[in-house]
């Protein structure tokens, strides 16, 4: 791995910077030659992933949780009732 330098870093961040103005503007075309009808959906399909996608993560964590919590008890109770 080379060493990192400030104008190395500067010209990931140019890169970088140049990557996504490309993404926007090619997402502005997009969006221009859109119909109204086509624009609707596309902001309807937005929103719930938007929506969605934060809910689905925070309920898999919270469920996680839960089962990591269940699972620690009843270890920590089969390991106290195998004690004579």
């Amino acid at each position: 791995m080379k060493n990192a330098t400030f104008a190395s870093l500067n010209e990931l961040l140019d890169e970088i910077g140049r990557a996504l103005m490309q993404a926007v503007r090619h997402g502005a075309r997009a969006l221009g030659a859109m119909s109204w009808p086509q624009l609707l959906a596309a902001c309807i399909m937005l929103a719930l992933v938007i929506t969605i996608v934060p809910l689905a993560i925070c309920l898999f964590v919270f469920f996680m949780i839960v089962k990591v919590a269940v699972a620690a008890i009843v270890i920590n109770t089969r390991r106290h009732k195998d004690r004579p």
